[in-house]
């Protein structure tokens, strides 16, 4: 196996190396060097970018051998016997952070609720942890969070140290490691011990803020969103932004805010009922107008109308109202973005089945749909050509009930 640096000394950024291998991974090329600070993806953590003597390094993984791959943007040029690599610190020192606040985290959930982490994602904005226990409550959360921070102004020391099987088992481990033989602990001091071979930062201290984002159950279990350090403050500065955003809006302080929108949501549920009473009355008095104007073929009222301005759910609400009066068949249509829309629909003493109307009338239209013997929609045909929809459905009717 490479001899990885990153396992003595998480803080170094630049090495020198022998390339050992030139081969081609996942369709890249990719080079196994005889040590390399490059963290591989393993354990949660994302891997390490930076480059190799000015090529790009875009990826790391472990071979199936155990060797650490650096999948680069090209080849190295011909001949390169040797290299020079840089991490990129600033995306290496932000995976510390996020990967030594979760260690902490997790002891802080297993020490005060005994909740323990059964699975852990680090992204690039969000991290989570899932716990093997019931639904968090808001005071929980805040509970964790509270103590968490304790610990990192606490700013005590983070060490890495290897161990025998023998020794491992005098280590209050979290978790028993899969792994066996040698293995590397992670301590915060006297706090959290866990096998694990990520990179992490010397002391709590440098984990900067934990802020717990948000939770919610996951297959039966409890995700916990979170942030830390660099991510965290940064989080804080775009609510802290938004927040006064929104004041600036409501034309109040951001300690009004809260109860500004309180009262601006009732306002609004107001003015929505207030609305749906309006458009109950619109439907009303549009089906007055339409029945009085029906025309009389037998015992049916035929109405058919193109409503330009309406909406097929408005279309709907219109036609179901209409067949609730006896020997009603409506043919309805509106138009939006170019593209026409139907409905037909009639009342439950008629016999003419309104979905095989729309469908062999739309067919000749090169628009499509169906439906119910009572109720059918339909579309696809163009907004233009709609009154010409509308008036062979009409025909097709007349027909029928004359016949």
């Amino acid at each position: 196996m490479d001899e990885r640096l990153y396992y003595e000394d998480a803080y170094l950024t630049r090495f020198s190396a022998q390339v050992m291998e030139r081969l081609t991974h996942e369709e890249q090329p990719a080079v196994r060097l005889s040590r390399s600070v490059f963290y591989p993806t393993s354990g949660g953590q994302p891997h390490d970018t930076g480059g190799l003597d000015g090529t790009a390094v875009v990826d790391v993984q472990v071979g199936a051998d155990g060797a650490v791959l650096h999948l680069l943007t090209e080849p190295l040029p011909d001949g390169t016997e040797s290299v020079r690599g840089k991490i990129d610190w600033t995306r290496r020192y932000d995976h510390m952070q996020q990967h030594s606040g979760q260690h902490l985290l997790s002891q802080t959930f297993y020490r005060l609720l005994g909740l323990e982490t059964v699975s852990v994602h680090f992204g690039d904005v969000l991290n989570t942890v899932d716990l093997d226990g019931p639904p968090l409550s808001a005071a929980q959360l805040t509970d964790i969070e509270t103590a968490a921070n304790g610990m990192v102004w606490q700013n005590r020391p983070i060490r890495a140290y290897w161990v025998n099987e023998e020794e491992r088992a005098k280590v209050p481990l979290r978790r028993a490691p899969t792994v066996h033989g040698a293995t590397r602990i992670v301590e915060l001091d006297k706090f959290d011990w866990s096998a694990c071979g990520g990179t992490h930062v010397r002391r709590t201290g440098e984990i900067g803020l934990i802020s717990l984002l948000r939770f919610e159950k996951h297959r039966g279990r409890s995700r916990v969103h979170f942030v830390c350090g660099g991510r965290a403050l940064a989080d804080a500065a775009q609510r802290r932004g938004l927040l006064a955003e929104t004041a600036g809006l409501l034309d109040s302080g951001v300690d009004d805010v809260p109860e500004l929108v309180s009262k601006q949501q009732e306002a609004l549920k107001g003015a929505e009922r207030e609305l749906k009473a309006l458009r109950e009355e619109l439907v009303g008095y549009q089906t007055r107008e339409l029945l009085a104007a029906a025309e009389i073929v037998g015992s049916l009222r035929l109405v058919a109308e193109a409503l330009n301005d309406s909406e097929p759910a408005s279309v709907q609400r219109l036609a179901r109202t209409l067949i609730a009066e006896p020997g009603v068949v409506a043919l309805l249509g509106c138009a939006q973005r170019g593209k026409g829309t139907v409905v037909f629909a009639r009342s439950e003493d008629c016999s003419v089945h309104v979905g095989s109307l729309l469908r062999d009338t739309l067919k000749q239209f090169g628009g499509g749909g169906g439906g119910r013997p009572d109720f059918a929609q339909g579309g696809g045909v163009a907004a233009e050509r709609l009154g010409d929809v509308l008036g062979a459905a009409l025909e097709a009717v007349r027909r029928e009930v004359s016949s």
